[in-house]
């Protein structure tokens, strides 16, 4: 079996990242690695999503980020609409990012849901996701 030229795999990648990019979004444009890089510069005005909000270790970690001046605008809980820790909670990803506009999406969920809560970020179109699991199902993230 012949390994493709490296220039050919490279001509090929705006084709591969757009095929990607439509499973994901809606969104017409295409994106580039480049593009992204400003989805790393985080700090004060970074808006955080919690996604399993109401969750222990979510919990524990979104009072010591309240404490330390994290923008925290809200969390998700499927299906769920409320509050918590005086923040909202909102019943899914999409409905957060239309209300509440976030940054960046901090996952804590069990690892068996983790690619799936990754996937509701993306397609949800938050710029940066962090997910903070532990025992995620190897398939699942590559798969992500």
């Amino acid at each position: 079996m012949n390994a493709m030229p490296l220039h050919a795999v490279h001509k090929r990648a705006p084709q591969l990242r757009t095929s990607l990019i439509r499973r994901f979004t809606t969104t017409p444009r295409t994106a580039s690695y480049a593009d992204t890089l400003p989805n790393l510069k985080i700090g004060t005005h970074t808006k955080v999503l919690y996604q399993g909000f109401t969750g222990r270790q979510a919990t524990a970690n979104a009072k010591e980020s309240l404490e330390w001046g994290t923008k925290i605008v809200g969390g998700v809980k499927p299906g769920v609409e409320g509050e918590h820790l005086g923040l909202p909670v909102f019943p899914s990803v999409k409905a957060a990012q239309e209300q509440a506009k976030p940054d960046a999406s901090a996952i804590y969920v069990p690892g068996n849901q983790t690619a799936k809560a990754i996937e509701e970020a993306i397609e949800a179109e938050i710029p940066l996701v962090v997910a903070v699991a532990e025992h995620v199902p190897i398939h699942d993230i590559l798969r992500v």
